[in-house]
């Protein structure tokens, strides 16, 4: 009986440490994905800057 009151404590315990490293994951992952974006969006305006017509 300890055991199995083990287990669960452990698992209720591991539940949101896992959860936590996952949303960290996913929202450092979409941190990367911005920068890299921001870099690909500054690249396009310096290509277009200089060949606009008026």
């Amino acid at each position: 009986m300890l055991e199995l009151l083990k287990g669960l404590a452990l698992a209720i315990l591991m539940v949101p440490v896992v959860m936590a490293i996952i949303l960290g994951l996913i929202w450092g992952l979409g941190e990367v994905f911005n920068i890299v974006s921001r870099l690909g969006h500054r690249d396009n305006r310096q290509a277009t800057k200089g060949h606009s017509v008026r």
